[in-house]
């Protein structure tokens, strides 16, 4: 596992509930929650700045691409959060979570594969003695129709599924070929 392979969770997997992420802040007042609703952002926005005002309408459009994307893609996440494949995205999230505390588009890692083993560290600290590592039994599976050339889908032993989403396709290949290579001895 020597060789560290850049992507990140993939951007149809949906954020775990915030009481699930390591060092999660507290819900947010009301009156902050309702600053985030998008008519509202975008009247108080509209004023001052355009561009903001702009963004607070195209965020009903965003959100349902996004959905449009995972009805399309197949689902990112099989099994739940208490699976072997969400607490994989939970490590990725809580990689995120607790170097950042934002919400961003998907959380990124650098991933280390030797057959039937996948290595996650964040990608931070490459040098870090003491960096974190997640070690999974995951194996790959076939991508449904249609698929990126950059996603790469994992089975796990309890028959749990996630997707990744690698940089390029050519880093999707390696990973793809460093989990499932036969080990002929």
């Amino acid at each position: 596992m020597e060789e560290e392979i850049p992507g990140r969770l993939s951007p149809y997997v949906r954020r775990p509930p915030r009481p699930l992420l390591p060092g999660a802040p507290a819900r947010p007042p009301l009156r902050r929650r309702l600053r985030g609703f998008f008519p509202f952002r975008f009247l108080t926005a509209l004023p001052d700045d355009l561009a903001d005002a702009a963004a607070a309408l195209l965020d009903p459009v965003e959100r349902a691409a996004r959905l449009a994307g995972r009805l399309l893609h197949g689902p990112a996440l099989r099994g739940g959060w208490r699976s072997e494949a969400g607490a994989l995205a939970l490590v990725l999230y809580g990689f995120h979570w607790t170097r950042w505390q934002c919400d961003g588009p998907g959380p990124r890692a650098t991933f280390g594969a030797e057959p039937g083993k996948l290595a996650v560290r964040p990608p931070w600290d490459r040098s870090a003695p003491s960096r974190p590592v997640h070690v999974a039994a995951a194996a790959v599976r076939r991508s449904p129709r249609p698929h990126r050339r950059t996603r790469v889908d994992l089975g796990f032993p309890d028959g749990s599924r996630l997707s990744l989403s690698m940089d390029t396709p050519r880093d999707a290949a390696r990973l793809r070929a460093a989990l499932s290579a036969n080990c002929r001895a």
